[in-house]
């Protein structure tokens, strides 16, 4: 798998306090080291990384040492020290629109270090990232000479590990001309090449395109806001994300909340239903009760009737008997038949009726009793 290696010249440094304040946010972890801080504008800055950063200055023979603070001065001045004494070389009067310094960022294929280095972030930069970096400082110190590159700083405090290159572009006959060393796209291409081919030279796995950020019309200040744009897009996509997660569990309790109430309500319908038929049994028991009561109302009517009647009709008997005739009274004592008076004969014949008659009667009365016991039961 090839990688890409990113060029970006885009970042121009005039006169002003521009310089200083450039100065402080590249040596940051310096300044931070020996107690100052300096407010970055840069967002994409993470503090808690900034000592993982490795800062160097030109030491004025051949090499790079490590900023330290002269007369209680930040130590991100020896950037601006360095950069005084370039300039003194210089032959003639600085323009006030000169470019004092170029700002040349290397960079690595953030992918690359996914595979083969991903813990960077904690541990810095491995052996690997470091020899291909050394590559491409190689390259730019013979690209735009050892004398014009003011100092370097590996900054592994942001999202992705790179090399920042402060150039001041004096040439040898004295002049200060960034055209001289930047002249155009087609040269920025070129350069891009060059620097590609050596790091592949040391081994690495290059691409050969040219990215978004090795574009010259570019400014590192465009660069930034769409950095920024895109981080502030990606962190929008995550909240909007979390924000989808936590709805997602919300209607997942939601939904296991309903599926709860619907097996509740399944049992109270099954509960109901059972209760339903209970009352539907109830009520044709009921019904048919009412039946049989108005039944039984219209058969103890009949009999009470019935009874009415069998009374007058006794009452009628008795009447007769108590009126019989004092001839017929006298008749009974006198006969006899076969030696047995009238008399005695029609006593017993008497009684036995009355007996036959109130065992009837007794029996009709109890009749509509014995049936409305059974309808309330």
């Amino acid at each position: 798998m090839s990688y890409t290696m990113t060029f970006d010249a885009s970042h121009k440094v005039g006169r002003g306090g521009h310089a200083k304040a450039f100065f402080r946010h590249i040596a940051r972890d310096a300044d931070q080291a020996a107690g100052f801080t300096f407010p970055q504008a840069n967002r994409n800055v993470v503090p808690e990384r900034t000592k993982l950063n490795v800062t160097l200055v030109n030491d004025g023979k051949g090499g790079y040492r490590r900023l330290t603070s002269v007369d209680g001065r930040p130590p991100s001045d020896e950037f601006d020290d360095y950069l005084q004494r370039r300039l003194g070389t210089v032959g003639r009067a600085l323009r006030k629109d000169a470019v004092l310094i170029r700002g040349v960022i290397l960079q690595l294929d953030p992918k690359w270090f996914v595979d083969h280095n991903p813990d960077w972030r904690e541990a810095g930069m491995n052996r690997e990232a470091f020899n291909y970096t050394n590559a491409a400082l190689e390259w730019a110190r013979s690209e735009f000479s050892e004398e014009n590159i003011v100092g370097l700083s590996v900054h592994l405090d942001e999202y992705n590990p790179q090399l920042q290159l402060l150039i001041s572009p004096v040439t040898q006959d004295g002049r200060l001309s960034q055209k001289d060393f930047f002249k155009g796209p087609a040269d920025l291409k070129r350069q891009h090449q060059e620097l590609r081919e050596a790091v592949a030279a040391a081994g690495y796995d290059v691409e050969y395109r040219v990215t978004e950020r090795s574009r010259e019309h570019l400014s590192s200040r465009e660069f930034q806001s769409k950095a920024d744009w895109l981080r502030d897009a990606t962190s929008a996509v995550a909240e909007d994300l979390e924000v989808s997660r936590h709805r997602s569990s919300q209607l997942a309790r939601r939904s296991a909340d309903l599926e709860d109430r619907e097996t509740l309500l399944e049992g109270r319908e099954r509960e109901l239903d059972a209760a339903r038929v209970i009352a539907e049994h109830a009520a044709e028991r009921a019904e048919e009760a009412r039946r049989r009561a108005h039944s039984a109302g219209l058969a103890a009517e009949r009999a009470r009737e019935e009874i009415e009647l069998e009374r007058d009709r006794l009452r009628r008997v008795n009447q007769r008997l108590e009126s019989v005739p004092a001839y017929f009274d006298l008749w009974l004592d006198k006969t006899s038949i076969n030696g047995v008076p009238v008399r005695k004969r029609f006593d017993v014949d008497l009684i036995k009726m009355r007996a036959e008659l109130k065992h009837k009667v007794t029996a009709t009365t109890a009749a509509p009793a014995k049936q409305q016991d059974e309808i309330e039961r």
